[in-house]
């Protein structure tokens, strides 16, 4: 390896060292985070249910948190009659920190949940001149498949998240929009999909503004 090589190498482990401690978050130091994610939109539960595990699994890797597990925080709940749901008291957040045992309370609130299907005509135009050059068994055959390629699918999906300390005050809070559309959109464009993208994303920010 000559002097070039090792001298790039070098800046890249530090470059890579440098980003890894700026998004080391205060949650390291701290300890314990409760993990919530609430649909202000029509989401289907079971989509819900893989939303809030994602999150939770996310604040724990990327925030470097150890996260309440879903049993403790629905404990918690029942034994403070403390609900997270649109509003919540400052007192009510107070017991349910103080029961979970948690320096912060992380809610995801989505309040953008849409799945879209378009039609782009110029996709089936090139598909459709294409088959013009060949002979009418093919033609035939392009026909159906040029009206599928114009078909597009995306689904989007846009979130609040707060980072509320356990003395009830607001830590950070930020909006998150993605969009999950891939190249075979008609089949497996997906909200869920959305919703990761923007739970990561979110969470990332956290880790680095706090």
């Amino acid at each position: 390896m000559n002097l070039r090589m090792l001298l790039h190498t070098r800046r890249v482990v530090i470059g890579l060292a440098v980003v890894v401690a700026c998004m080391t978050p205060c949650f390291a130091q701290g300890g314990r985070v409760a993990v919530f994610v609430q649909a202000a939109a029509p989401v289907p539960a079971a989509d819900l249910e893989l939303i809030r595990a994602y999150a939770s699994q996310q604040c724990s890797i990327i925030a470097a948190a150890r996260v309440s597990s879903s049993g403790e925080v629905m404990y918690a709940q029942r034994a403070t009659s403390t609900y997270v749901g649109n509003s919540l008291s400052v007192e009510g957040l107070q017991r349910l920190a103080a029961t979970l045992g948690v320096e912060y309370v992380i809610i995801f609130r989505i309040v953008r949940w849409e799945s879209q299907v378009s039609f782009r005509p110029e996709r089936s135009l090139v598909m459709l001149g294409a088959s013009s050059l060949f002979g009418a068994t093919w033609q035939l055959i392009a026909t159906p498949l040029g009206l599928l390629l114009g078909l597009e699918k995306e689904a989007t999906v846009g979130l609040f998240a707060t980072v509320l300390t356990a003395s009830g005050g607001i830590r950070f809070t930020t909006s998150v929009t993605r969009t999950d559309r891939p190249l075979l959109s008609p089949l497996t464009a997906d909200p869920v999909e959305a919703a990761k993208r923007a739970i990561q994303a979110a969470t990332y920010e956290l880790a680095i503004a706090l």
